[in-house]
């Protein structure tokens, strides 16, 4: 848990350094990095199911993304489980 303590901590400071609603073409393409990043986690079983604790007191409009991005990733993997 503590690793994953750290991954939401750097994951949060890029997502409030880095994304806007409104990015360069430099922005995104950082962000995106962070993004894929972010998925690759968010496709950890584990690593869901510790993020409701995890996001407790952080950020609100990155604890809504990382959550979204964290819901795709499930939703994807029970789509092919049931194919």
């Amino acid at each position: 848990i503590v690793l994953f303590s750290i991954l939401v901590s750097l994951f949060e400071r890029a997502y409030v350094l880095v994304h806007e609603d409104k990015m360069d073409r430099k922005q995104l393409r950082m962000w995106l990095s962070w993004e894929d990043f972010m998925r690759e986690w968010c496709a950890r079983e584990d690593f869901r199911n510790a993020l409701p604790q995890l996001l407790h007191g952080e950020d609100p409009d990155f604890a809504a993304a990382i959550s979204k991005i964290a819901e795709e990733i499930n939703a994807e993997q029970l789509k092919s489980r049931s194919q």
